[in-house]
């Protein structure tokens, strides 16, 4: 199982990106992020402290425990071979809006390769998403996505640049794998979508 390789196996950096890059789909461009998504990337780690520490201060006890939970285990490496492929369990907590911690029950989510490489999507609910994984120099895979109502068509990153996602998937070693979005588009400032078997 091979992930998604980019045109003359260009990766990315978090550190060098001055400048768009292609997202392919299929080999074919779909979409470019833009000089805003670097930013909110470059930003990351300062948007994810800072929502973790609001959502830890809410006074729901049982909510931070999960949190806790959620954001524990050791991060591996995707590149040992480890085909994610399949159907996953999936939950949102929302982060440092208003409430500062919301968490959601279980949804359906399934991770498949289309050819081209690794597509995540988020199957029930109102609010859906897809979108594929890129490689990075780091641990995390880069997931490019959209979100879509139930009641749409899924469409890929750049189709409609007001639902375009941007998030780091981290595998963990229990199982688990947590994909985390520094700009969700709606109700909170920092979303963790968790995945487990």
């Amino acid at each position: 199982m091979k992930k998604l390789v980019l045109s003359g196996a260009v990766s990315f950096t978090l550190a060098i990106f001055g400048s768009a890059m292609p997202a392919l789909a299929d080999g074919a461009i779909v979409g470019l992020m833009s000089e805003d998504d670097t930013r909110v990337l470059e930003a990351f780690d300062v948007r994810r402290e800072a929502a973790i520490a609001a959502a830890m201060e809410v006074s729901d006890e049982v909510s931070t425990e999960l949190l806790r939970q959620v954001l524990a285990g050791e991060v591996l490496s995707f590149d040992d071979g480890y085909d994610p492929s399949g159907d996953w369990r999936c939950r949102y907590l929302k982060l440092g809006g208003d409430p500062a911690l919301t968490v959601y029950g279980w949804f359906s989510c399934r991770i498949f390769d289309d050819g081209a490489g690794w597509v995540i999507q988020k199957i029930d609910g109102s609010q859906r998403s897809m979108g594929r994984l890129y490689n990075l120099p780091r641990e995390q895979l880069l997931y490019l996505g959209a979100m879509h109502y139930a009641y749409e068509d899924p469409i890929w990153f750049g189709n409609d640049p007001s639902r375009n996602q941007l998030a780091l998937l981290s595998r963990l070693d229990d199982g688990r794998m947590r994909l985390e979005f520094p700009a969700p588009l709606v109700e909170s400032e920092f979303d963790i979508l968790e995945l487990a078997h």
